[in-house]
């Protein structure tokens, strides 16, 4: 049986949109574009001009930090960027979410999955957050 009977989608409200993920993206690309504008000296601006390209390749790659969670019978997909990594739920072979404490995200594994997929941080300012994370551990509890 699905764990989710209905469709259903995770997103950042207006509320929450600061705490986003393409948040954080956009900044790295505003740093990047100073230290690019600036043309600052020494090792911090080599280390930065290389470090935020790198970031925001593996976000855009990776989408580990999701900017919308679509749930329905059938499977579960992780959305950024226009970009989706959906898993079925007779695929899944276990999940894993894990708490850090630090209470203001959770980390969700997938197997099987790539390198490059399976393992997305969801951040509590994501409208039904808790009832995802509460669906997912008990899903993750049937498939241990």
């Amino acid at each position: 049986m699905s764990p989710w009977p209905v469709k259903e989608q995770r997103t950042y409200s207006s509320v929450g949109w600061m705490r986003s993920p393409m948040v954080e993206d956009v900044a790295l690309v505003l740093a990047l574009m100073a230290v690019l504008g600036l043309h600052p000296h020494g090792p911090l601006a080599v280390a930065l001009g290389a470090a935020i390209p790198a970031a925001i390749a593996w976000s855009l790659i990776t989408l580990h930090l999701p900017s919308r969670v679509h749930v329905d019978p059938t499977g579960i997909a992780f959305a950024a960027y226009g970009r989706e990594h959906r898993f079925a739920w007779g695929e899944i072979e276990r999940i894993r979410v894990r708490r850090f404490i630090v209470g203001d995200r959770v980390l969700v594994r997938i197997a099987p999955s790539s390198p490059l997929r399976g393992r997305y941080w969801l951040i509590d300012s994501m409208d039904g957050y808790d009832q995802l994370v509460r669906a997912l551990e008990e899903r993750a509890r049937q498939t241990a």
